[in-house]
């Protein structure tokens, strides 16, 4: 095999290593819902299974992690990042009001979330309004403004200093659910694309 066809070759595979992961398969004719219709039905969705990849930066660092995010009712989850900043596993599990991140052998425990958060990651955000955010929801209180697509998808959210772009939705169960995120403010940039939904 000649220099030129083993250069093509190792190209390709890198090329196809960081390829950026593909959402689930996004909904080619959604159907069109009464707004307040569409978000009774994704309301009623307050357990699932999540799989996918994020990617997270502000100005001290960037990091991408795989993603697998098990939640169980509004006060209960697991969320495991895989390979964040080239290490193993981090994992994120709220029983009740007690929070606790794992990574590696560190362990710590703490009842308040957002703070918890930022203090082990540099990541600052208010983390029980995620429960809403991703089925595409804004979360209680008060919300700057919304924009929805002619099938009354939430595409865009501005709350509570951040704003939240959705660009992608995908079918589940008769639920259209976000397939992409993205989320931007207070420092903080996150891009998330969700592979599988499991409710």
């Amino acid at each position: 095999m000649n220099t030129c066809k083993r250069l093509s070759i190792l190209l390709l595979t890198l090329l196809t290593a960081c390829a950026p992961p593909r959402p689930a398969e996004e909904v080619a004719q959604p159907e069109v819902l009464p707004l307040t219709e569409r978000t009774e039905r994704t309301t009623v969705i307050s357990s699932w299974e999540i799989s996918g990849a994020m990617a997270a930066r502000n100005k001290n660092k960037a990091w991408t992690a795989s993603i697998n995010w098990l939640q169980r009712g509004a006060n209960n989850y697991q969320i495991r990042l895989f390979g964040p900043l080239g290490s193993g596993t981090v994992m994120i599990d709220k029983k009740g009001s007690v929070v606790t991140y794992r990574d590696g052998p560190k362990t710590v425990t703490s009842n308040n979330p957002d703070q918890l958060l930022q203090e082990q990651t540099g990541i600052r955000l208010p983390v029980n309004n995620l429960y809403y955010w991703v089925r595409g929801l804004p979360a209680p209180g008060k919300v700057q403004s919304v924009k929805h697509d002619r099938y009354n998808h939430l595409i865009l959210l501005r709350q509570d200093g951040y704003t939240i772009e959705y660009p992608g939705y995908t079918s589940v169960k008769n639920t259209d659910l976000p397939s992409r995120i993205k989320l931007q403010g207070k420092g903080v940039f996150i891009k998330m694309v969700i592979k599988k939904w499991s409710v």
